[in-house]
């Protein structure tokens, strides 16, 4: 059996603050790399960072750019994307609340056919700074998902309206017609039991966090074996269904640049509630957990309710060295894709490699920061070519 081919994905800047041409130009320089297979748009209505964070102390780049939470809509950022960098593939990563399915299908068939064939979905039961603020019930995000995917798998074998009976949409002969010409992967986003089972069901792969869910390539490894046999299980091609890690990165060749990146307050907050998704992990390595164990970030993050520096900073005085350095992975560009081989040869067909180290840079050395994601995007492709 012939290897499959591994992709590569990278994260685009999508923040209203900067100039529209800024984005075209990413987008271009990834492109003409010839080494990334897809875009990849956050759907995010506000950052991770309580504000008093955000300051030109912690990150140069807060001069200029004044919040983290201005995102663009994912949807028009990928199609200006696309119209910028022809035949990039697209990928769209959501929550199954906001949007309804025949709608996000829609939007989906879209982007396909303006990635000419390559759009992906990234779809999960959502995070509540996402959903409260905004009127949503983060706690239906699963039976909305399940919604989700089964009008997916009908709608691709219809050729008629569709009528299914859902827990939260009702279609009645609904229909967004014959015009199929590009099917967008779907792939199930997130952890836990329940995504995965239906993961196995309906979709053509599944994203998570490495090493934040999944902490080694070992544990990736076995994570894969079984989601396969229950892929075929379900009568499903296991050959078929893609395993895409997150992977949180700093890459730099001065290692001092990493160390100081290590103690600052933002990677620290990261560390807190990213490190480990499940809290309650820590302890396997003798660590507590910043946040109590039963603390789930998707479930009680609202980062702007969080104005009390008397409570951030208790937070962030919890955090040690090792839970940062546990939550990235780090070192050189050859450093950081010999880590990320591992989860390769464990299972992964295509990773997203997700540097957050520009943000605390000055801005020509942050600039720097795509170079650096494309030399390991250049030495993954190399490696499994």
């Amino acid at each position: 059996m012939a290897k499959r081919k591994i992709e590569t994905m990278l994260p685009i800047n999508a923040d209203r603050s900067l100039p529209p041409a800024v984005l075209a130009q990413m987008a271009q320089a990834i492109k003409a790399s010839g080494v990334v297979d897809h875009f990849h748009i956050w759907d995010q209505m506000m950052g991770w960072w309580p504000p008093g964070l955000w300051n030109p102390q912690n990150a140069p780049l807060a001069a200029f750019v004044p919040d983290l939470d201005s995102t663009g809509d994912p949807a028009a950022v990928a199609a200006y994307a696309a119209a910028s960098a022809p035949g990039i593939g697209l990928t769209f990563s959501t929550d199954a609340i906001r949007r309804g399915p025949a709608e996000m299908m829609q939007t989906m068939l879209t982007l396909a056919n303006m990635g000419e064939g390559q759009a992906i979905l990234q779809i999960g039961a959502g995070e509540i700074k996402q959903t409260a603020p905004f009127g949503w019930k983060r706690n239906e995000g699963l039976r909305r998902l399940e919604d989700h995917f089964r009008f997916y798998d009908e709608f691709w074998k219809a050729n008629a309206p569709v009528t299914m009976a859902g827990q939260f949409w009702n279609f009645d002969q609904a229909w967004i017609g014959t015009a199929r010409q590009n099917k967008p992967r779907v792939w199930a986003l997130g952890g836990g039991p329940k995504l995965i089972e239906m993961a196995t069901r309906y979709a053509d792969g599944f994203a998570t966090m490495v090493p934040n869910v999944i902490p080694t390539p070992e544990k990736f490894a076995e994570f894969v074996r079984h989601t396969l046999r229950a892929v075929e299980a379900n009568g499903r091609d296991p050959e078929a269904f893609d395993f895409c890690p997150w992977l949180p990165v700093m890459i730099h060749d001065d290692r001092e640049v990493i160390n100081r990146a290590l103690d600052n307050p933002l990677m620290k907050w990261m560390a807190a509630f990213f490190g480990r998704l499940n809290n309650a992990d820590w302890a396997a390595y003798g660590m507590e957990s910043p946040f109590p164990v039963d603390w789930h970030y998707s479930l009680k993050l609202i980062p702007n309710r969080l104005t009390d520096k008397a409570y951030v900073d208790e937070i962030i005085s919890r955090v040690s060295r090792k839970h940062v350095e546990m939550t990235f992975i780090c070192g050189t560009a050859a450093e950081v894709a010999n880590q990320i081989q591992g989860f390769i040869d464990a299972g992964a067909t295509c990773v997203d490699v997700i540097d957050t180290l520009p943000m605390m840079l000055d801005p020509a050395d942050a600039q720097a920061g795509l170079g650096r994601q494309l030399d390991v995007c250049t030495r993954i492709r190399q490696r499994n070519a």
